[in-house]
């Protein structure tokens, strides 16, 4: 096993200009290794900047002039010709809690599906303690630094199911905006000092959203309300892709220019967590699962759901995940 001292790893970090990639072939170290050591050395005040990447759909990791200025990147582009998609949103991973339902079938679907692409739609960080929101009593919550960590956790267990190129997208979502704001507010002389959210997690592409084909945007949130997925394809004139309110939906809409949907992703995490204390324990449409958007010739073909019924993950038809300890995919 390759062992090297701060000094060897911050001089081969400079080498390879800042891909972790370049740096696994040249040191023998696992890309998963480095970014943990990088995160180590963050801690202790070292930062070393990720080079940008590139992808079959361009440079994303260069800001372009119309970027300049802005918290995060306006849109990112991606082309798909034939492929599925998975999107899921509103983890608020919280440690020390178990694993869901969705998140073990968001699992057996990346087996299955072998995706061209996975998109993370906001609130993967939840920023329990720099809420603008005052605490509700003594609850105990998590540290910025637990959910830091929790969060890398999950999106490792991900990464490592995923087929190789395979795209990794994060659309910030409100939640996960409190982690720059909290250290813009707080301590904004520490500008280029500190890592922001997209340098811990810059194995994703961060931007407020992603367009594929010009024919679908995801984003984390555009409409509110009971009728939002409707709004959001009917004023969009594009199917649209969203988070943030937890219902888990599909809704189509049709005028001259075609048919197209607006997606509702609902949440990867228990609805009844306590995360969502916030809601009194009253009753709520928000559901645990996710959704998947297949691609035929560059069509968008009907979004399909994924969703968790009694403790049960169920995707076209048939059980992918059992809690009780069986599923039967396919069967």
């Amino acid at each position: 096993m390759t062992i090297l001292s701060d000094e060897e790893f911050i001089k081969a970090w400079q080498t390879c200009g800042g891909s972790p990639r370049q740096m696994a072939d040249i040191t023998g170290l696992d890309e998963r290794s480095i970014y943990k050591r990088r995160r180590a050395l963050a801690n202790k005040g070292i930062i070393l900047q990720s080079n940008p990447r590139t992808s079959n759909a361009g440079s994303y990791g260069t800001w372009s002039k119309d970027d300049v200025g802005r918290a995060y990147r306006k849109q990112l582009n991606h082309s798909i010709d034939t492929g599925s998609v998975i999107v899921f949103s509103d983890a608020h991973w919280w440690p020390d809690q178990d694993i869901t339902c969705a998140n073990h079938a968001l699992h057996e679907l990346i087996r299955e599906l072998r995706p061209v692409a996975m998109i993370a739609n906001g609130d993967i960080f939840d920023g329990a303690r720099i809420s603008r929101h005052a605490p509700l009593g003594w609850a105990e919550l998590p540290t910025v630094k637990q959910e830091l960590e929790i969060c890398h956790e999950r999106l490792a267990d991900i990464e490592m199911l995923l087929p190789p190129g395979c795209e990794k997208f994060w659309n910030i979502g409100n939640h996960d905006a409190r982690f720059d704001r909290a250290l813009v507010v707080g301590a904004a002389e520490y500008d280029g000092i500190v890592e922001r959210l997209e340098d811990k997690f810059d194995r994703w592409e961060m931007a407020w959203s992603l367009m594929i084909n010009d024919t679908a945007i995801i984003k984390h949130r555009y409409h509110n309300g009971i009728h939002a997925a409707y709004n959001n394809a009917l004023k969009a004139g594009k199917s649209v892709v969203t988070g943030h309110l937890h219902r888990l939906a599909v809704t189509p809409w049709a005028d001259y220019n075609g048919r197209r949907w607006g997606v509702d992703t609902g949440t990867l995490a228990d609805p009844h967590g306590p995360q969502f204390d916030y809601a009194e324990n009253n009753p709520s449409p928000h559901t645990s699962g996710f959704a998947v958007l297949n691609f035929k010739d560059g069509m968008l073909l009907p979004p399909e759901l994924c969703e968790v019924i009694g403790g049960r993950a169920f995707f076209r038809g048939q059980c992918v995940y059992d809690a009780g300890g069986e599923y039967d995919l396919g069967n």
